[in-house]
C-alpha cells in the first residue's frame, strides 16, 4: 500500500462530519459510561475533537515540527534518564494539552494501556533491585533504590505517553504520515503504520461484536468464564486477521499493487474544481471486439471441480447478471475474469488480450472488481487516498490522478467524504467509495460481487442508480453477481444462471425471469411482481404479457384492456 496525502482545510465538511459523529455517538453510547465504551468508539471521539478544535493550540502547528519535538523529548528521556527531567517534560506536555483544550478523558486514553505495564515495571524494580530495605510484606521486600528506579521508569513512560497524546490528538492521521515521509522514514514502515491504523479499528470492532455475542450466550457469567471467553475471542480475531490479510493482498493486486507508479505522498491536491465527467469514460481500443470472451473455462481446487466448460461473451455496454445458488461458482468466475485466479483449462480474453499467468497482473487495466466485503476492498486510511490508489498504480501523473479522483468522487456522490477515515463510513458509503476506486481507473469491464448485500433498500436503490448512470452515460460494461432477483430485474440486460459450476441458462431478462422451471431448478424465484401477475393471470398470457418491473406492471394496470378479476375491499 502507498500513502496519499492531501492537506485538510477548514470547510463545511467539518460541521457535517461533526454532526454525523455526534449522531453515531448518541446512538451507540446511549446509557453507557465513557470508559465502558471508549475502546469501541475511540476513533469517533478523537475525530470529533479534532474537528471541533482545529485552530486551537498545537492544532495549528506544522506536524513535522510536532514530530521533531516528540522525538526530542523521547530522546532526552532515554539519554539523560533523570526523574526531574521526566517530570518537567510531563508538566510541559500537560500544559500543551491544556492550551490545545484536550479534555482530561481524551488525554487519559493514552495512559490506559501502558498503566498496567508501568505498574509491573515499578513493582519489579522495587522488589528486585537495591540493598536498603524499606518494607516487607511476607517474603516480599521493597528496596529504596528499586523504588527510586521504578519511579524514574514510570515517570519516563508517563512523560513519553503525554507527549504522544499531545502530538497525535492534535494531528490528523494523514498529516502524521506526511510528516513521517518528509523525515525520510522508510516507505515500508510508513505503509505498515497506515495499514495498522486502518485495520486496528476493524479488528477492535470485531472483538466487541464477538464479545457481545458471547455475553448473550452466557460466556461472561462469572470471572473465570469471562477470561476463557475473552481468550477464545482474541484467538478468533487473530485468525480472522490472518485470513483477511490474504483477501487484502488479493484486493491490492486487483488494483495494480505490483506495478510501478508514483507514491501517493507525492500527489498533492491542487484544485477542488469539478472536472468534466467524461474524464472517466473507459477507452475501448476496438469497439468491435468483445469486452470479455470465455471459451471452455474450467477451474478446480483441491480436486473439487468449481467451474466446468464455461463459455460466454460480453459485448461493450452490456449489463450481465450472474445468478445461481450458493456454491455454483459465481464468485470464482469473477476472480478468474479479474486475473486473481488462473483457469486450469480454457481461454479468457479481455478486450482482445489473452489472460493467463503471465498477463494476469495487468488485468486490472481492463477489468476492475468490487469484492463482497468492502473491508477487504478499502485498505487505505481515508477516502481520497483509497480512490487514488488504483490510478496511481497506472503510472499517471499527479494532475491526471487528481482529476480522475475528483471525477470519481463526484460520480459516486462521495466528495463530501473525501477526508473521512474509511472505518467511519457506513456500509453503503463503503460500497460507493469502492466503486469510485474502480471508476477512477477507467476499466472497460467492471465486476461486482453482491454489490447490494447488507444494504438497506434506499442504499441499494442509490447504488443501482449509479451503476445505471455509469452504463448509460459512460459506456461501462458490467458483470454483476447477485442473489437478489428484484435488483437484477431493475438493472440487468441479460441474465446468466450458473448451477453446479456450469451455465444452466443464458438469455434475456424476460426469458429467464418468466421461466418458472428454470428458476426453481436453480433455487431462485422470479421478482415479486412477476410472481404476483403469474398467479393472477394463471397462464392466460404469454411471457411478453408478464411484467418484470414496476413500470411494466403500472403500464398493464393502466391499460384499457386490463380486467382485474376482483377488487379488494376494506
Amino acid at each position: 500500500m502507498r500513502i496519499y496525502y492531501r492537506e485538510m482545510v477548514a470547510s463545511p465538511l467539518g460541521k457535517t462530519t461533526g454532526r454525523f459523529i455526534e449522531k453515531r455517538k448518541r446512538s451507540e453510547m446511549s446509557g453507557r459510561t465513557f470508559l465502558s465504551n471508549v475502546s469501541a468508539r475511540t476513533d469517533l471521539i478523537i475525530h470529533d475533537y479534532q474537528e471541533r478544535s482545529s485552530s486551537q493550540g498545537l492544532h495549528g502547528w506544522d506536524p513535522r515540527l510536532k514530530l521533531a519535538l516528540l522525538a526530542t523529548a523521547v530522546g532526552m528521556n532515554v539519554i539523560i534518564a533523570q526523574l526531574w527531567l521526566s517530570l518537567l517534560l510531563f508538566v510541559i506536555s500537560v500544559l500543551m494539552a491544556i492550551w490545545s483544550r484536550i479534555s482530561f478523558r481524551l488525554f487519559a486514553l493514552f495512559f490506559l494501556a501502558p498503566a498496567w505495564a508501568t505498574l509491573i515495571v515499578f513493582l519489579g524494580f522495587s522488589i528486585g533491585f537495591g540493598t536498603t530495605p524499606v518494607a516487607s510484606i511476607g517474603s516480599i521486600t521493597l528496596y529504596r533504590e528499586g523504588i527510586f528506579q521504578g519511579l524514574s521508569a514510570a515517570a519516563r513512560v508517563a512523560s513519553d505517553m503525554s507527549w504522544i497524546a499531545s502530538v497525535f490528538l492534535t494531528t490528523p492521521f494523514p498529516r502524521v504520515l506526511y510528516a513521517l515521509k518528509w523525515f525520510r522514514v522508510p516507505t515500508v514502515l510508513v505503509e505498515t503504520i497506515a495499514m495498522a491504523y486502518r485495520y486496528a479499528f476493524l479488528l477492535m470492532d470485531e472483538f466487541h461484536r464477538m464479545r457481545d455475542a458471547s455475553r448473550t450466550r452466557g460466556g461472561f457469567r462469572g470471572y473465570r468464564n469471562g477470561l476463557k471467553s475473552t481468550a477464545r475471542i482474541l484467538a478468533q480475531v487473530i485468525l480472522k486477521a490472518y485470513d483477511r490479510a490474504k483477501y487484502i493482498q488479493i484486493a491490492m493486486m486487483a488494483r495494480g499493487a505490483d506495478t510501478k507508479g508514483e507514491n501517493f505522498m507525492d500527489i498533492i491536491s491542487k484544485s477542488n474544481s469539478c472536472p468534466n465527467r467524461c474524464d472517466v469514460t473507459p477507452d475501448y481500443v476496438d469497439e468491435s471486439v468483445p469486452v470479455l470472451s470465455c471459451t471452455n473455462v474450467s477451474y478446480s481446487f483441491s480436486e473439487i471441480q468449481v467451474l466446468k466448460d464455461v463459455s460466454l461473451t460480453v459485448s461493450k455496454g452490456e449489463v450481465v447478471v450472474l445468478c445461481g445458488p450458493n456454491g455454483s461458482g459465481k464468485t470464482t468466475l469473477l476472480h478468474l475474469l479479474s486475473g486473481i485466479l488462473t483457469a486450469n483449462e480454457g481461454e479468457i480474453i479481455l478486450c482482445g488480450r489473452r489472460l493467463d499467468r503471465k498477463t494476469r497482473n495487468e488485468a486490472f487495466r481492463y477489468a476492475g472488481i468490487l469484492f463482497q466485503d468492502p473491508n477487504d476492498q478499502l485498505f487505505c486510511t481515508h477516502v481520497r487516498e483509497d480512490i487514488a490508489y488504483g490510478p496511481t498504480n497506472l503510472g499517471l501523473d499527479a494532475e491526471e490522478v487528481e482529476r480522475l479522483v475528483n471525477t470519481a468522487m463526484d460520480l459516486m456522490e462521495v466528495k463530501h467524504l473525501a477526508n473521512r477515515p474509511i472505518h467511519m463510513l457506513s456500509h453503503g458509503e463503503m460500497r460507493r467509495v469502492g466503486l469510485g476506486g474502480l471508476i477512477a481507473m477507467k476499466p472497460p469491464l467492471v465486476l461486482l460481487d453482491e454489490p447490494t448485500a447488507s444494504l438497506d433498500p434506499a442504499s441499494a436503490r442509490h447504488l443501482v442508480r449509479l451503476i445505471q448512470h455509469l452504463n448509460d452515460h459512460h459506456g461501462y460494461t458490467f458483470v454483476i453477481v447477485t442473489h437478489d432477483i428484484n435488483i437484477a430485474s431493475l438493472i440487468a440486460k441479460r441474465i446468466i444462471i450458473l448451477n453446479d459450476g456450469q451455465i444452466a441458462a443464458d438469455g434475456s431478462l424476460r426469458k429467464i425471469l418468466t421461466d418458472d422451471r428454470l428458476l426453481e431448478s436453480s433455487r431462485l424465484e422470479p421478482p415479486i411482481l412477476t410472481k404476483l401477475f403469474q398467479k393472477i393471470l394463471n397462464g392466460q398470457t404469454s411471457e411478453n404479457g408478464i411484467p418484470i418491473t414496476i413500470d411494466e406492471a403500472a403500464d398493464i394496470l393502466n391499460s384499457q384492456t386490463w380486467q382485474a378479476p376482483y377488487v379488494m375491499k376494506g
